[in-house]
């Protein structure tokens, strides 16, 4: 599984990323887009996501409660410059790493749009090369024009005005200055500034000097029905006609229900207690590997393995806080099967 996972494309290219991480275990993935966090935790559990990038219009984006689950999971999750800053921003509260000018000014409500940093831009295949400017870039670039005298605040503000006007795809300089000559387009494009390259710089340089941590939880992940539905199983599935004849065999060994109950036991554990990651989650990992056979883990992968261990010390856990309760749990159960009074009465006249 990799150290650092990079979700990057128009704001920074792969070359760069791996540049600025030297020697460390990195992979650089496509913008994020809804589902992707989840899928990447699952498969691989990196130590440190950062979100450079991210799905905007074409696919939806990625989730809230995806960055949650991964923070949940122990893994650090960052993002600046572009979906990144926004998220961070956003999540901040909930212990998400953001760094740069534009998460800065998001957070200080300075910008509130979201298409200040979004960018067309070319596939894979090119690189994703963007094929306008970015709003905050723009801005930072008048500004910078206005600082070093080429243009006056007025004709800067103006600038603004109409580029905001567009739709973010058709903002792209030569639109913008057609029919304006003077000293901005002689000093374009040495004086443009990317403001989210430098951000995206900036993250990178934090993560190669580890300074990107775990979130320090004072919060509890929800596994609302919602996020249950779509969440990533973090192994393989069976077969749907081999699941239903393991079954159907325990059916008619008599044995199912009694796993039904455990298996139910074991779900409300795992959804609803603290589980363990880092070192405590290495510690399960070694524990189950143990004690359990390796032939019935070989089919769970790396994922599978940390998602299963995570599992059994919720259900561990659970079962050790309750023991002393499970006397007085017997006895309403005995109330819900109507056996309490005939079962009681006998015992009282003794």
């Amino acid at each position: 599984m990799p150290e650092i996972a990079v979700f990057a494309g128009p704001t920074v290219p792969a070359a760069v990323i791996r540049d600025r991480l030297p020697g460390r275990d990195v992979v650089v993935l496509p913008p994020a887009g809804q589902g992707d966090v989840a899928a990447l935790v699952a498969a691989a559990r990196p130590r440190v996501i950062a979100i450079i990038d991210g799905a905007y219009e074409r696919i939806p984006a990625v989730w809230h409660k995806e960055i949650l689950w991964a923070m949940s999971e122990g893994v650090a999750v960052a993002g600046a410059a572009s979906m990144g800053a926004l998220r961070a921003a956003e999540l901040a509260p909930y212990g998400m790493t953001g760094v740069g000018e534009i998460y800065e000014a998001i957070v200080s409500g300075v910008l509130t749009d979201d298409d200040e940093v979004a960018v067309a831009h070319l596939d894979a295949e090119e690189g994703y090369r963007p094929v306008n400017e970015a709003m905050v870039s723009i801005r930072a670039t008048l500004r910078a024009a206005v600082a070093d005298g080429v243009i006056p605040d007025g004709e800067a503000a103006d600038l603004v005005a109409a580029a905001k006007e567009l739709h973010y795809p058709d903002r792209r300089w030569p639109s913008l200055l057609a029919g304006r000559a003077g000293p901005l387009r002689d000093w374009l494009p040495a004086g443009r500034r990317d403001v989210k390259l430098a951000d995206a710089l900036t993250l990178l340089d934090l993560l190669a000097a580890d300074g990107v941590r775990p979130a320090e939880r004072d919060w509890h992940f929800e596994r609302t029905s919602q996020w249950r539905a779509v969440r990533p199983a973090g192994r393989t599935a069976l077969p749907p006609a081999v699941t239903e004849a393991v079954l159907d065999g325990l059916r008619a060994e008599g044995s199912y229900d009694e796993l039904e109950r455990a298996a139910t036991l074991r779900l409300v554990a795992a959804a609803t207690g603290a589980r363990p990651h880092g070192d405590a989650l290495t510690e399960w990992i070694a524990l189950v590997s143990e004690r359990v056979p390796a032939a019935d883990l070989a089919d769970l992968g790396p994922a599978g393995l940390a998602a299963f261990a995570a599992d059994q010390a919720c259900l561990v856990a659970a079962t050790t806080e309750v023991a002393g309760d499970v006397p007085t749990a017997i006895l309403d159960t005995l109330r819900v099967r109507g056996e309490y009074a005939a079962r009681i009465a006998p015992k009282e006249k003794q």
